[in-house]
């Protein structure tokens, strides 16, 4: 269900943007037009001519703000918006450029053309700003959704193989993960968080979920592994119980799990691992 919600975002986002093009390519083009042959005085402003050049003007400049965006924001830090309005600068000079050289008109004929679009560009940002505003929360908490889905599978694989170690091993649990990559060969994926934000993982982390092994007549309520540190945007966690089975809990919840007693030797060896040097993720000895 979550990975359908996401799939649905990103088309959706994707059609809006293709009518957000189409939008711009016929009205702009019909302004375009007017710009350039009753204000530059051009010719070669037909119709068509005029979309097309609003379509490849709206394609080029809007790579260049993504691009100048996405530099700027990652080199820059809090001075991002520098880039962003250099980029904006630059992706307007680069549509002049186009204008000038598909109405074969001179520069300042180029912004003369142009200024007509002005008006459809006063009224399309605030309606552009307004869906953004809408669309790029659903889509990322969409994003968001789907990602704690692949974080409790990783722990139901991981669940699998600490199932098969105990039955291989006369019911004894394995002493950490590198037990199960060693006898397994488990991929380094099944104990990576999805839901980890890119640059944030700690130094030195190995894992993005902490493992515990259990007494082997633990309470089945017992916490076996979980997410280490704060993976998820909203503080959930996703935990594994020594019986096998997977759920989520909010933030209140898993508290109120760990200070259960059949969870306390588990809660004390998380609190150790989180508080590392290491940033936590491998599992503790007992």
């Amino acid at each position: 269900m979550d990975t359908r919600i996401a799939l649905f975002g990103i088309v959706a986002a994707a059609m809006g943007s293709l009518l957000g093009l189409a939008v711009w390519a016929f009205g702009g083009g019909a302004l375009l037009m007017v710009g350039g042959r009753f204000i530059a005085k051009s010719p070669k402003a037909t119709y068509w001519r005029s979309v097309g050049t609003a379509v490849l003007a709206a394609i080029a400049s809007g790579i260049i703000l993504a691009l100048a965006s996405g530099l700027s924001f990652r080199l820059l830090g809090p001075l991002g918006f520098v880039g962003v309005l250099a980029g904006a600068a630059a992706g307007l000079l680069v549509t002049w450029l186009i204008i000038m050289a598909m109405f074969a008109v001179s520069f300042g004929k180029a912004i003369l053309a142009w200024l007509p679009t002005l008006a459809m560009a006063i009224i399309a940002l605030p309606v552009i700003g307004f869906l953004a505003a809408v669309l790029v929360p659903a889509i990322q908490q969409a994003q968001e959704l789907t990602n704690r889905t692949v974080c409790m599978s990783n722990l139901r694989s991981i669940n699998s193989s600490i199932m098969l170690y105990k039955s291989e091993n006369d019911g004894n649990w394995p002493a950490d993960f590198q037990a199960l990559i060693t006898k397994f060969q488990a991929p380094p994926t099944m104990f990576t968080c999805p839901c980890v934000r890119s640059g944030s993982r700690p130094a030195g982390r190995t894992y993005d979920y902490f493992y515990f092994p259990p007494k082997s007549d633990a309470d089945p309520r017992t916490i076996v592994a979980c997410d280490i540190g704060n993976n998820h945007r909203d503080g959930s966690h996703n935990i594994l119980r020594a019986a096998g089975s997977v759920h989520r809990m909010s933030a209140g919840e898993f508290q109120a799990a760990l200070a259960d007693p059949a969870n306390a030797a588990f809660a004390a060896a998380l609190r150790l691992a989180e508080t590392s040097a290491e940033g936590g993720g491998n599992s503790a000895p007992r």
